[in-house]
Parts: C-alpha cells; sequence; structure tokens
C-alpha cells in the first residue's frame, strides 16, 4: 500500500513540475524553440571570445553591424537570411559570428554602446546593415550590404569572399618562401584579390614592402600601388617650385629643379611633367642654346614614348623658328621625319609641323603634300586630324582652290566615326572660310548645320555661344 502512495505522490509531484507528457505538450514546447531562438546562440557580442574561438577552431569572423529596431534594410537582412536556418547550416563550419546591435528605440548599456562605437570606427562602418568578414587576426577580406535574392544569394557572397581569404593566404604563404621581385609579385596577387578600398586600407604595410621592392617600377607595381601618393608628392614639388620662381629667380628655381630630380627617382612620365616646368624657366632666361640642351635631354630620356618624342621635337622646332633659327629648324625637322621613317613610325606631329611651316612659307603644294602625309597617319589620333584636315584646307584656299578646300572639310564633317564635337569644329572651320569669301548666307547655314551635328544639350549651348560670337564680330548690324 505504501508503495502505491509513494507511486502516486511521485507522478503528482511530475504533474505538478512539468505538466502532463501528452504529444500536444511535446509539439508546443518544440514550437518555444524557433530558428530564431536557436540560432540567436550563435551570434556574440564579445568580440575577443568570437576572437579566441576563431584562433581555437581556426575560422572566420562574420561581423554585423545592425540597428535591429529602426532600421528596414538591417530588419530585412534578419528576416530574410539569419532567420533562415539554413544559413548557420551552410556557414557554420567557417565562420564564428559577431553582432553590434546600434539600438535607438530600446534600451542598451553605455558599455554595448561604447563597444558599437570603438568596433564600428575600427572597420569604418557609417551605414546599416553593414556585414564585415574578418580573419582571426582581425584582417577584413570583404564588406556587404543588404542586398535582395534572400539566403542563397547572401550564402553566395560569403562563399565568394571566403575563396578570396583561401586565395589571399595561399598566395601570402608562396611569398614568404620568395624574396626580391618574385616576392614582390605574389604580395600584389595576394593583396589584389580583395577591393582595392579594403587592401589599400588594411593591408598598408604589404603595399609599402611592394613599393620598396619595385622602386624602380620595373613590375609596374610602384606605380599600381603608389599611384595617388605619388601625384600628391608631384603637386607639392610643383607647387613649390612655382613659389620658389614667383618669390626669387628662374635660376634659383632651376636649382630647385635639378635638386629634387637628382634625390627622388621618379618615373619617366612623371619627370617629364617636372622637366616641363623647368623648361619654362629656362626660355625665362633667354637662352636658346639651354633650351635646346634641356629639350634634348627630355627627348633622349629613357622610356620616354615615341609620340611624345615626336611632340617634343615639334616644340624644339617651333622655338628655334621663334628664335629667328628658321634654316636649323627645317633641317632637323627633315632629319627627325627620315629617322622616324627609318624607324617605322608615323611622324604624324612632324608632318603636321611641316605643313604648317610651308603654309606660312606660302610653299601651298607642298604644305597641302605635308598635311596629306599627316593625314594619312593621324587616323588614330583625331584631335589631331582635325587641326591637319583644318590646315590643309587653308593651304588650298589660300592658294585659290577653294571647292577643294571646302570639300576636304565636308568629307571630315559627314565621317560618322569622327567624334561629333570635332566634326563641328571642322564646319566652323569651312563657315570661317565662306566668311573670308563674302558668302555670309552660306556662312550662316553650315553654322547651323555644325549646331545640329552637336548631340549633347550641353555642347550645343556652348557651340550656339561660339557661333552667335562670330556672327557679332563679322557681321555688320544693318
Amino acid at each position: 500500500m505504501r508503495f502505491v502512495i509513494r507511486q502516486r505522490l511521485l507522478y503528482l509531484c511530475i504533474f505538478l513540475l512539468i505538466g502532463p507528457l501528452n504529444l500536444c505538450d511535446i509539439s508546443a514546447n518544440e514550437n518555444l524553440t524557433s530558428p530564431k531562438t536557436a540560432k540567436e546562440n550563435f551570434w556574440k557580442n564579445k568580440p575577443l571570445e568570437a576572437i579566441e574561438q576563431a584562433k581555437k577552431e581556426k575560422k572566420d569572423i562574420l561581423v554585423l553591424f545592425t540597428g535591429s529596431d529602426w532600421c528596414p534594410p538591417c530588419q530585412k537582412l534578419e528576416q530574410e537570411v539569419f532567420l533562415d536556418e539554413s544559413f548557420f547550416d551552410e556557414t557554420e563550419e567557417n565562420y564564428v559570428y559577431v553582432k553590434f546591435d546600434f539600438l535607438r528605440n530600446s534600451p542598451i548599456t553605455p558599455e554595448a554602446q561604447k563597444l558599437n562605437e570603438q568596433w564600428a570606427e575600427k572597420f569604418g562602418v557609417d551605414s546599416f546593415p553593414t556585414i564585415v568578414l574578418i580573419d582571426a587576426d582581425q584582417k577584413p577580406y570583404a564588406f556587404a550590404g543588404y542586398e535582395e535574392g534572400g539566403v542563397e544569394n547572401f550564402l553566395g557572397l560569403v562563399e565568394e569572399s571566403r575563396l578570396v581569404r583561401v586565395r589571399r593566404d595561399e598566395k601570402m604563404a608562396a611569398a614568404k618562401k620568395a624574396t626580391g621581385k618574385d616576392r614582390a609579385k605574389l604580395l600584389d596577387e595576394a593583396i589584389s584579390q580583395m577591393p582595392r578600398e579594403i587592401s589599400e586600407v588594411y593591408y598598408e604595410e604589404i603595399i609599402a614592402e611592394i613599393i620598396k621592392i619595385d622602386e624602380d617600377d620595373s613590375l609596374g607595381l610602384r606605380t599600381k600601388w603608389n599611384e595617388e601618393r605619388d601625384k600628391e608628392i608631384r603637386k607639392a614639388i610643383i607647387t613649390d617650385v612655382m613659389m620658389v620662381a614667383r618669390l626669387e629667380s628662374p635660376q634659383r628655381a632651376i636649382e630647385m629643379v635639378d635638386e629634387i630630380l637628382g634625390t627622388i627617382k621618379f618615373k619617366t612620365r612623371q619627370k617629364l611633367d617636372i622637366m616641363q616646368i623647368k623648361l619654362g624657366l629656362v626660355r625665362e632666361l633667354g637662352k636658346p642654346e639651354a633650351v635646346d640642351a634641356l629639350l634634348d635631354e627630355m627627348i633622349n630620356l629613357e622610356g620616354v614614348e615615341a609620340s611624345a618624342r615626336e611632340r617634343l621635337t615639334v616644340k624644339k622646332i617651333y622655338l628655334m623658328v621663334g628664335s629667328k633659327r628658321k634654316a636649323a629648324a627645317i633641317k632637323l625637322l627633315d632629319e627627325s621625319i627620315a629617322a622616324g621613317e627609318r624607324a617605322g613610325e608615323g611622324n604624324a606631329f612632324l608632318w603636321a609641323c611641316k605643313g604648317e611651316l610651308l603654309d606660312a612659307a606660302k610653299d601651298y603644294t607642298g604644305a597641302v603634300a605635308a598635311f596629306d602625309n599627316a593625314i594619312a597617319n593621324s587616323k588614330s589620333l583625331p584631335d589631331l586630324l582635325v587641326e591637319v584636315i583644318s590646315g590643309k584646307a587653308d593651304a588650298l584656299f589660300s592658294d585659290g582652290n577653294t571647292a577643294e578646300a571646302m570639300r576636304t572639310l565636308d568629307n571630315f564633317a559627314d565621317d560618322t566615326d569622327v567624334p561629333a564635337d570635332l566634326r563641328a569644329e571642322a564646319l566652323l572651320h569651312k563657315s570661317m572660310l565662306m566668311r573670308e569669301s563674302g558668302k555670309l548666307r552660306t556662312a550662316r547655314l553650315v553654322e547651323n548645320r555644325a549646331i545640329e551635328i552637336i548631340e549633347s544639350t550641353k555642347e550645343k549651348t556652348e557651340l550656339q555661344s561660339v557661333v552667335e560670337s562670330l556672327r557679332k564680330k563679322y557681321e555688320k548690324p544693318k
């Protein structure tokens, strides 16, 4: 009897403590453990613990910056991705999860607020939601925000980003075993896996090493990673040189340029930019031989491209003509054209220069021939081509061959492969020749055609303003 009573008392205690064990109650208890409740346990709010876990388990860290009680995109991300049980099932093998919730409409402790701000500042987070994927050493390799597409889309993004980190580490491991230029290449390949805005901010020490190894820029890596900084340096140098030139003398500024060029190793293009400033200063001294010497140094500078060398030669020729050394200039021009032809170069700028010099000397037949050579070699240089076409038209017009001059300009203006603004420029040139011939009405029609060619509203308005200025200048009011 006592045994039966004890059994009944035991059942009563069990009933009072946990309720009757029926199928409905089991189902209800299971519903209390929703995916959200179960998976919320994955999120940590103590980042240092997450880092220790990631190191121990050889995982990365997914850091979520959210505003769960005020930010609609954050709430969408939560609903579409983080409440889907499959997200954690697919990613927990590789990630530890940290959440920083920037609450506005709910209580938040000062400690939590401070921690939020510290980590947001650490990764430059200023918009929500932001997801940062970092390795256990807290190096980020991907940033993301809310995107439509649900959990499948987000899983794809996370996996793709993780593969970037894997390739980064493979290249970094290979770089440890390499030296010199080979090491620079591998380091470059490692950080180039990631978006530039990440590598430039969080991998500065690696970039600095790459630049140091490739100081001569033989791999092009110094320019790749240091271009913006080099621009700032050049800008500061140019500002300093120009200030010295204004406050002191051209000679002092020239000395400063020489000192800079002798101290800092610049890429060829950068060095030419600074030497152009020096050229202007040398010209102020009024010594043609010094100008010639500097231009020769620029022309023969190692690494100067053929087109740049040709333009520098043209500049030297014009300066020689300006200093009353025309015969020497023509000789240099002919020698340069011959040298260019032997090297298989087009000489477009040199032929254009010859055409202009012959036109100025009233050798119109020779000028047209020179311009034709320039036209044949400037098909890929539309800005030069329109100048050469105009030069040829001027030579023909001056030689009394007006119809051919107009036809030359019309043919260029009809070529739809040429940019519209350059075609309109040729038509304006035609209108000027028409005005010189006294054909004002025809000139107006040509100008109207030039305006019609332009498609951009802004450029059309600018051209209309130019045309109006021409008409005011060349047409007397009745």
